[in-house]
């Protein structure tokens, strides 16, 4: 089974570049999406090619939100809000029998770290949601570098929203606590490969990026992954697609 995930900054505008090029290369049998900015009736308009499809929108228009879109029928579909989080769309989660799958676009603690109290609040009940489940898969946007290897200039980014000591124990914590593996890194440890490039000063064409999506996958079901990579040559937004298969 293919999964790829994409934070997409917006589907209709990704609707309109590279879209459709990575279905047709790719063709995933389930695909995740996040910072979707659109509510799922207005999402069907745009003629999604996939048999199944399952919004989380925010109630601002225009803002957050996740999707889960499938030629596979799961056994349920849960939009997630964890205690506390106002209704931004920010998780959904689909029940496929072996393995549960969730796509996160978690908060951005914001310059200044502005919001980081939120962001930190945030990841405790995520480790709350999801701690030792055993057949979890949980894709997107986690919004934080957990490593140097994983930003292009670690030493001038320290505390900067991303990159901040909370944050990255935070996913530290949740990789150790919820019994979860980032499969991709674990598989290429010494690898630089970025998800993520700034739209300012030509960063992606200079590789001055970060690592930010994840697959993370449950350790009881982490031998079930035959492959993962990160398709930092597809365009159309400002994150690069992931992709995971799994039997």
């Amino acid at each position: 089974m293919k999964i790829i995930s994409w934070n997409v900054n917006g589907l209709r505008s990704a609707a309109s570049k590279n879209f459709g090029g990575l279905l047709e290369s790719a063709k995933p049998d389930i695909l995740c999406l996040q910072e979707t900015r659109i509510d799922a009736a207005k999402a069907q308009l745009l003629g999604l090619p996939f048999k199944y499809a399952y919004f989380n929108s925010a109630e601002k228009a225009g803002y957050s939100g996740t999707a889960i879109l499938s030629d596979i029928e799961p056994l349920s579909v849960e939009k997630i809000s964890l205690e506390g989080e106002p209704s931004e769309g920010r998780a959904i989660r689909a029940d496929f029998g072996k393995f549960a799958l969730t796509s996160i676009y978690a908060p951005n603690a914001r310059d200044g770290l502005a919001r980081i109290d939120y962001k930190h609040a945030w990841n405790e009940n995520f480790m709350r949601r999801f701690a030792n489940s055993g057949r979890e898969v949980v894709c997107g946007d986690f919004n934080v570098a957990h490593r140097d290897i994983d930003i292009a200039r670690p030493d001038a980014n320290r505390e900067s929203a991303g990159f901040s000591e909370v944050e990255r124990g935070d996913f530290t914590r949740i990789l150790s606590e919820c019994s979860l593996a980032d499969v991709w890194r674990e598989r290429n440890p010494d690898e630089v490969k970025y998800s993520w490039w700034s739209f300012r000063f030509g960063a992606r064409k200079r590789n001055v990026g970060w690592r930010i999506d994840y697959f993370l996958v449950s350790r009881a079901i982490e031998k079930s992954v035959s492959n993962a990579d990160i398709l930092c040559d597809v365009q159309g937004s400002d994150h690069a697609p992931l992709l995971l298969e799994i039997f």
